[in-house]
């Protein structure tokens, strides 16, 4: 009697636990990578930071730039222009895509800022998206490096960025 109730309560145990794994499964976000040629075309609401490992800076010490990015993509290149707060620059670049991997961009621009000439080099991942918990606009996460072509002995500057497709209204 007492190994039938042992085994009893073992079961007790098992369906108990096993229940809310069960439920939880069945409705968990799963993330989908997007590798699909095209991605990166259209508007994107662009923000820059200063890199900080500082835990006291803030985001408003740290916000470089709030521009619009416009992107087009076609068979892999990319043209487009980087808009705001003063200046406007074209970009060229190219895109690329991996199953298991997901998107990743490639861009280059020369802006002149206060009069001088810069380079601008990005790299920026198409990040994940959530599937099953409502809608997420795509995001661009990457690194903007800012170089001086008249004088390559300056250090860059190195920024991380973020760029979210703009809502269609």
């Amino acid at each position: 009697m007492l190994s039938l109730k042992k085994v009893a309560a073992g079961a007790a145990l098992v369906a108990a636990l096993a229940l809310p794994v069960g439920v939880l499964a069945q409705g968990m976000p799963t993330l989908t990578l997007t590798a699909q040629a095209g991605a990166f075309t259209g508007k994107w609401v662009y923000r820059s930071f200063s890199v900080s490992g500082n835990p006291k800076d803030t985001l408003a010490k740290i916000a470089l730039g709030l521009n619009e990015l416009t992107l087009t993509e076609q068979k892999g290149q990319i043209v487009g222009q980087r808009t705001g707060q003063g200046v406007t620059y074209d970009l060229t670049g190219n895109a690329f895509y991996a199953a298991k991997q997901g998107a990743t961009i490639r861009l280059h621009g020369t802006a002149t800022v206060s009069g001088k000439a810069y380079n601008y080099d990005y790299f920026g991942y198409l990040i994940p998206s959530w599937s099953g918990v409502g809608t997420q606009p795509d995001t661009i996460l990457g690194t903007v490096l800012r170089s001086d072509p008249a004088n390559v002995a300056n250090a860059p500057l190195i920024a991380s960025f973020s760029a979210t497709r703009e809502t269609v209204k």
